[in-house]
């Protein structure tokens, strides 16, 4: 049989694992001596460790903390090109982890905690991180289907390309000429690069009106505007029961009221009383 017609049908067959068609690739890349595509291979299956990744690997989230009064709460930073970075992370986890993880969950939201290192450098100097406030980055589970299914894409065009060069291969092995044919044929992966960039002279405001105030003023939001949605945030910590009902409905009546001048800030601010 054709091993590269049986990583094609592999490739495939939904019922078949990726991490199971990674592997067959894995084969027919080092059989083939494509050394490019094998180091490819071995960091789907092993995990990239601190190495950089594909743009496939590259996902977008929601920069969230939970705070004890009111839950989960958007993460605002001091400026868009930093708020950008933090949303955005490298996932660089094996191909078998993540197929765990959307097999764990069918729908819904999965999250992901930022590195040691990079959650001190980033949001240490805030007081809602002192106080125990810890960011995650918030994803929506069809980004990791979609990581798995990349893998996939990529290994079924690939052996498709390898089938337009006359590279097939039998009974586990593949002739001189073929070994010659595949080394002449290209395939990208794509650039490898990581994600988190640096924010390390940014501040980072959780449910903290000062860590905003400036960012009402540029909008023009009036300054007995600003001052209600700073009592509101103050009050709402102590309250309970219909009072805090009745604060997170001030709190949204007054993004409401002022959307038009927020623009993309209302739906951060928004959150905040959800």
């Amino acid at each position: 049989m054709s091993l590269v017609l049986e990583l094609q049908r592999a490739a495939m067959d939904q019922s078949q694992s990726v991490s199971d068609v990674l592997r067959k690739a894995l084969v027919v890349s080092t059989k083939l001596k494509l050394i490019d595509f094998q180091q490819w291979c071995d960091l789907e299956v092993n995990g990239y460790g601190g190495a950089e990744v594909p743009p496939y690997r590259i996902v977008n989230g929601t920069v969230k903390a939970h705070n004890p009064y009111n839950g989960w709460i958007p993460v605002i930073m001091s400026d868009s090109e930093s708020q950008q970075l933090i949303s955005q992370r490298a996932v660089g986890q094996p191909v078998g982890e993540l197929e765990h993880l959307v097999s764990s969950k069918e729908k819904g939201h999965l999250q992901m905690t930022f590195p040691s290192e990079a959650l001190y450098k980033i949001f240490g100097r805030s007081e809602s991180f002192q106080l125990g406030m810890i960011p995650i980055l918030i994803i929506g589970r069809s980004q990791v289907v979609s990581i798995l299914e990349a893998v996939r894409n990529k290994i079924l065009n690939w052996s498709l390309t390898l089938e337009q060069n006359g590279v097939l291969g039998e009974d586990l092995t593949f002739t001189k000429e073929e070994v010659q044919k595949a080394s002449g044929a290209t395939y990208n992966i794509g650039q490898f690069h990581g994600v988190l960039g640096n924010v390390l002279h940014s501040e980072v405001q959780v449910g903290d009106y000062n860590g905003i105030h400036s960012k009402l003023k540029d909008a023009g939001i009036p300054q007995k505007e600003r001052n209600e949605l700073e009592q509101i945030l103050d009050d709402m910590p102590k309250a309970q029961g219909p009072r805090r009902t009745s604060l997170m409905a001030q709190g949204a009546a007054w993004v409401v009221r002022n959307g038009e001048k927020l623009g993309a800030l209302s739906g951060a601010i928004k959150e905040w009383f959800e």
